[in-house]
């Protein structure tokens, strides 16, 4: 699994020099500081289809509405509700509508499963706003789901549980790039969704770009599935693309997502 690692991390040193411009001047190297901007469009190639999102806001900066279209389908409107007085959201997809409770900073602390809000799946963070566990809640009873180790402001391990909440099913390894990850690109999927984390709706997305992750599977010590990420960027350094070379169980696999923003 260390060799894995090693040769991940050869496998993108090639890509250094086109970070040096997109890391913060913070990092020591003399680069520029990357702009925050909201991101407007999202489009996700899987190699079988293409989906794409596009991102409305409202004066907060929380998402209001997104045109959804999959692989030159009809457009789809998601639609957020906010309750203010509750401390709830509803997304309304398609006429599916679910629930959310939100804490304070307007984070999802749950996505409710029933009707009777019985049954859910509930989400941590840590003081500084990331994401640090996940878990389902069912039969009058917390299973853990996730357990994310957070160093430096970027998720290192994103540990997943069997149903028992006590098994380890997979740790994945993530390392970082020095460029920025100024807009929140969620890349971690500890929610598997490539719009709800948008605008911050789960907390903080690691502060770096993901260089490369490694997955150690309990059940299959011997394997080294992992991926590897390369960018493009705009002229004002932000992602423009993203490029995720991997391996599984299935043979290697490519995904790529393509991003523009909003111009304040």
């Amino acid at each position: 699994m260390k060799k894995s690692l090693m040769f991940m991390s050869a496998a993108v040193l090639a890509l250094s020099a086109a970070f040096i411009s997109s890391c913060s001047d913070d990092e020591g190297g003399g680069g520029s500081q990357v702009p925050p901007a909201k991101i407007k469009t999202i489009s996700f190639n899987d190699g079988f289809a293409i989906e794409s999102w596009e991102f409305f806001y409202d004066d907060q900066d929380r998402v209001t509405s997104i045109n959804n279209i999959y692989d030159g389908g009809d457009p789809v409107t998601i639609t957020y509700d906010y309750n203010d007085a509750a401390s709830e959201l509803t997304i309304n997809k398609e006429g599916n509508e679910t629930v959310y409770a939100l804490d304070e900073d307007g984070r999802v602390i749950k996505e409710y499963w029933t009707e009777d809000k019985s049954e859910w799946e509930g989400y941590q963070y840590d003081s500084d706003g990331r994401m640090i566990k996940v878990f389902e809640h069912y039969s009058g009873a917390d299973h853990l789901k996730y357990d994310l180790t957070v160093s430096n402001g970027n998720t290192t391990h994103r540990i997943r549980y069997e149903d028992d909440g006590t098994t380890v099913r997979e740790d994945r390894e993530f390392t970082y790039t020095i460029g920025d990850n100024a807009s929140g690109i969620h890349q971690i999927y500890a929610v598997d969704s490539e719009w709800k984390n948008i605008a911050g709706l789960y907390g903080k997305q690691s502060k770096k770009l993901v260089e490369a992750y490694v997955r150690h599977i309990t059940d299959e010590p011997e394997t080294s599935y992992g991926a590897t990420y390369t960018y493009t960027f705009d002229t004002k350094n932000r992602v423009a693309t993203q490029t995720k070379n991997g391996t599984s169980s299935g043979g290697n696999f490519t995904e790529s997502w393509a991003y523009t923003y909003y111009e304040e």
